[in-house]
This record gives structure tokens, sequence and C-alpha cells, in this order.
């Protein structure tokens, strides 16, 4: 035994109580910034010319002058309304001898050997234009890897391919259209894809699937509060890509209410829809319920039971939709009877948070007691967010406060619990959004990056540990955020990455859901309430899996004596709070002693 080592004693009858739900493993997917980019396999950026145009070049984001900068015999435009799914559309008028004029983009990833399929809407105006579609290096005056000819001969929306083939793998390739002819192409839409892959990018959804996910909520988040879902269905094509007013970015129907749905689907996934109570009406909601039930009938598919999520954060000033308690009371009344009708197996959740605030004073005003005594029988369960945002400069006061935060949380929700027990009421409890956020923000200009460390690695663990304790109770918890904004998936280039948290996630699954095993631990505390060593048991058919958080700076060793026998131990450990890397090692087990090393989380999986 190491000097200064931390003992730590654990008992247990190892009789199971409760079941802990599954659902506690929940994940967010909010169609905000780059996440629906993210989950499609377009390598290009705003493939539907979403404006405004640059002013110098009339040129829609993401596209440059493939002639060059000081052009004079070509003329562009973006223009709105003439386009198939009702946004802009990109002119490029070539009027002189010089066959450069046209579109690129810089910063495109390529792999060698892949076959990539080039898609465009495009129209010709007075006569047929021929084109030349490129892909080639980012140097001057290099040659192309490769470069495909295509006839735009209709002067009405038509689609044309091409196929093209990288020799090399490059993550700062260039994508080129250029005009070989005198003429006018309005451009609609330009895709680039590898040959036969899916609309959703594959190592991304295998990775997602990987971790069976048991409930996703989707679209959101502050975004769901001007998400209309009727432009996320039919043919993808003609989805229109919208400004998004609430984080200034734009908002992508490609991934939409049919892609979702196959998704939770294949992937046994619980669906949970965030409802439009911010810019939408009742009847839109109710439309999306038959829409979501006449989905499921179409394809004989017994109706799961979904989540539906009445609204976001209303009760918040910064919220689109903010009200008081009253308004959300009355948006209740008319939302939710023309949901249930529409999908009768729907579980509803509403709101929870203990206050409100709205625009133009400081005050705030009870909100959770007013839902509850006026609105009870419009909602199955009650929801609260909370993210643990108190950074400080010093490393070792901020990774205490970091656990304070996971108590906080623990009793915020417990709270909530208590005001429906009060009432006698039969509700259940939920925390729909949740997380550690350090780093990320709106003007960051690296798509609201939140960088995980050790410390939001055991965070996460002793949030999950907390969840367990409120159980049955808590049946629902989604993590913030799956994909790219606050993702512990990211999926910006050539690789998908997965950042330490997804290691969390995975150990913990197997036990998900299991029956709690009450623990007594004798622990030192890391400071005032908190317990150095954090502990929960769990029984499933899988096993029983005992998992011990050590939020210490030392080796803690755990005696074992009163345990059953120990099958295997798994431990995630860090060097430091601000390492990035967790080391993944067999535990330590002897006799009677597991060892546990500093800064780690645990799974022992025992003979119960």
């Amino acid at each position: 035994m190491k000097k200064n080592t931390i003992k730590v004693k654990i008992n247990s009858s190892w009789k199971s109580t409760y079941t802990v739900p599954a659902t506690l493993l929940g994940q967010n997917m909010e169609a905000a910034l780059d996440v629906i980019p993210g989950l499609l396999s377009d390598r290009l950026d705003n493939p539907k010319f979403l404006g405004p145009a640059n002013p110098q070049t009339g040129i829609a984001h993401g596209w440059q002058p493939a002639g060059g900068n000081n052009f004079t015999q070509q003329h562009y435009q973006l223009v709105y309304g003439i386009s198939m799914s009702g946004n802009e559309s990109q002119l490029v008028h070539n009027f002189g001898t010089h066959k450069n004029g046209g579109l690129l983009q810089t910063g495109r990833w390529l792999k060698a050997g892949e076959d990539l399929q080039v898609e465009i809407w495009a129209m010709a105006q007075h006569h047929p234009v021929t084109i030349r579609v490129v892909i080639r290096p980012w140097q001057r005056g290099y040659p192309d890897y490769d470069s495909a000819i295509i006839k735009i001969d209709k002067c009405y929306w038509s689609l044309y391919k091409a196929v093209l083939k990288s020799p090399v793998d490059d993550n700062d390739a260039v994508f080129a259209i250029f005009l070989n002819d005198i003429g006018k192409v309005w451009f609609d839409q330009v895709h680039l894809r590898p040959v036969k892959e899916p609309l959703l990018r594959e190592d991304l959804i295998k990775s997602i699937a990987s971790l069976e996910i048991p409930v996703l909520r989707f679209p959101g988040g502050c975004v769901s509060t001007n998400y209309h879902w009727q432009f996320g269905t039919g043919p993808v094509h003609l989805r229109p890509a919208m400004p998004d007013p609430i984080f200034k970015w734009e908002m992508l129907y490609d991934f939409g209410t049919n892609e979702y749905l196959e998704f939770c689907v294949k992937y046994k996934c619980m669906p949970h829809i965030t409802i439009n109570i911010g810019s939408g009406t009742p009847d839109e909601a109710g439309e999306w319920a038959s829409y979501i039930a006449k989905w499921f009938k179409k394809r004989r598919i017994k109706p799961p039971t979904v989540y539906f999520g009445i609204g976001n954060e209303h009760h918040g000033s910064w919220e689109l939709g903010n009200m008081t308690p009253e308004q959300y009371v009355e948006a209740l009344k008319d939302y939710v009877p023309k949901i249930r009708k529409n999908y009768p197996k729907a579980r509803i959740i509403a709101l929870g948070y203990k206050v409100g605030s709205t625009i133009g004073t400081s005050k705030v005003f009870p909100w959770r007691k007013i839902i509850i005594e006026k609105a009870s029988k419009y909602f199955d369960v009650l929801t609260l967010q909370h993210y643990s945002t108190h950074w400080v400069k010093d490393k070792e006061i901020r990774h205490y406060n970091c656990f304070e935060e996971v108590n906080d949380t623990i009793r915020n929700i417990q709270e909530m619990i208590d005001d429906l027990r009060k009432k006698d009421l039969k509700k259940g409890a939920a925390i729909t959004e949740w997380n550690l956020w350090y780093s990320a923000a709106h003007y960051d200009q690296k798509g609201f990056l939140e960088i995980y460390d050790t410390q939001h690695a055991l965070f996460v663990a002793s949030m999950l540990n907390g969840f367990s304790r409120l159980a049955p109770t808590l049946e629902l918890a989604n993590f913030y955020n799956l994909v790219n904004v606050m993702g512990f998936l990211v999926s910006r280039g050539p690789k998908v990455e997965e950042v330490v948290l997804s290691h969390v996630f995975r150990l913990y699954r197997p036990a998900f859901p299991g029956k709690f095993i009450p623990l007594k631990v004798s622990s030192p505390f890391l400071t005032k309430g908190i317990p150095i060593i954090d502990a929960v048991c769990l029984k499933n058919k899988k096993g029983s899996y005992i998992f011990l958080v050590n939020r210490g700076f030392k080796e803690a060793v755990v005696d074992t004596k009163s345990f059953p026998e120990i099958i295997e131990g798994i431990t995630l450990y860090g060097d430091d709070p601000e390492s990035s890397i967790l080391e993944k090692v067999p535990t330590e087990i002897y006799d009677t002693h597991v060892y546990l090393p500093p800064l780690s989380i645990t799974q022992l999986h025992i003979r119960v």
C-alpha cells in the first residue's frame, strides 16, 4: 500500500430495491449551429446557398469566386425566391471568353481511393452551358486530382451528377465549378458525398449507434422555439435551409422528423420531441403528433411511448417566447390536448423550474408552484435544466466547486420531486439538459466548443451516480449535447473524434436499466459535504456493477471483505483534472482490496 493512500470501506446487504431506468443515460441532439451538418455525409458548406450574399462578390457564404477575386468577366448574384425550396439560388453569369468563372470552396477533406458523387441542381438560361467540376490541391497551378464535364442543358431545375475520384488524402482540398461557356447558370444546391454513402455520415452514425443511447431529444433546446417540423419532411432536396434567429446561425432541415424516427427505431432509442411554443401554434404541434402516429402506422410499427416536451426554457428572459407561469399554464391547456388526441401514447413533459424571470426587471417570481397547482393534469413529468458553470482560476478550488455543483443539481431535482410529493402527485421528474460548462461560447468561432477533460469525466460519473439515487421518480436525464455543439462526438473533418465523456457513458451503459443496491460508503471528504469516493451499485441480467468515483488527488484502497466475488474491473483515470486523455486499464484487484488511482472512475463487475 502506498504512503498516504486513502482507506475506504463499503458495506451492503446486497439486496436490490427499485429499478434505475436506462433513460437516465439520455442525450440531446439539438438542431443548432453545425449539429445537423455534422450528421450529414455532405463535404460542402452551405450547399443550398443560404444568404446573405457577400456584398462585394454577390456570392453566398462558404463559397468564393473560382476565377479569382479580381474577376472582370463574371457576374454573381444571390437571388431570393428563384429556388426549389423557397430560399436563395446562386446566379453565375460568365460573359467573357475566360473559362475560369465559377464557384469554389476551400478546406474540403478527401480520402485516398474514394469516389465522390457530385450532385448539382441547376438550370441554364438562354442556351445550354458546359461546366467543369474539379477537386484539386489548394496550391495554385498544381494539377487537378480529378475533373468531370457536365452539360447544363435544361432551362428548369434539373439534377446533374458526376463522379470524381480522389487519389490522395487531403484535408485542405479545393472543390470548384467552372463555366466553360459564355452563359448564365443558376445553382439551387450543390452536394459532394461519397458514392453509395447515405444522407447521414456512416462513421458518425456507427459511433452513435455503439453508445446504445436509450432516449434522444430532438430538435433541442433553444432552437426548438423556432423549429417548424414541416420543413423537415418530404424530399430532402426540397427542404429549406433557414436562418436561425436564436443562435444567429442557420438551421438545416435535411435531418428531420423522418430521419430522426428512423434512427430511433433502428437503434432502439425512445423518441423525445421538443414542441415549439415560442413561435409555433397548438395546431402545428397537434399535426406533428399526428404525423408521428401515421409514420409508425405506415411502417406497421407499434407506436412506442414518446416524450413530448412542451417548450424549453420559457421561464427565462433569454428565451424566445419567454412567458409568465400563468401564460405557460394556458399554453399547456392549448397544446397538450391536441398532442394527446393525435398521439395517445404521449408522455408529456412540463417545465418545472422553481422561479421565472422576465425582461426589464431583475425580479424573479414563483414558477413551479403555479404549474403544479394549476396544470397538474396536463403533464406526466416535470423537468428542469441545469448547467454547472462556476469557473474560477484556482485549479484546486475549481475542482471542489465542480462537485459542489453536482450536489446542487441533485438537490434541485430532489426539491422538485419533494414539491410533487407534497401535493401527492404521482408524476415523474426529469432533467432534460445538463453539463459542466466552462469554455463554450456563442462567439468562440469554434462551433460552441466545450473542452472536455478528466474533471468533466468525473463530474459526469458523479452526476450519473446521483441520478441513480433519485430513481425511480427521476425517470429521464439528457446530457447536452451529443454531436459537435458541446458534443462528445465531434464530426468536423475526416475523422470522427470521441472525447473523454464517451468513455464514461460506455462504462455505465451495461448496468442500465438495473435494480439499485444501497451501499454504505465510509470515505474521507474532499471538501465539506463531498466524500472523496462516491459509489453506486446496480444489478441486471448482465450481472451486478459497482461504480466507484475517486474524486481526490490520492490513490484510494477499498476494503472488499464484505463484497461478493469480483469478476473483473475496468478503470478510467486522468493524470490531471485538465487532462484530455482518459487511460483505460484493468482495475488493481487483490484478495480483499481494490485500488483506485487518483481522479478515476472504476466499474467492478461482481457476482451478486
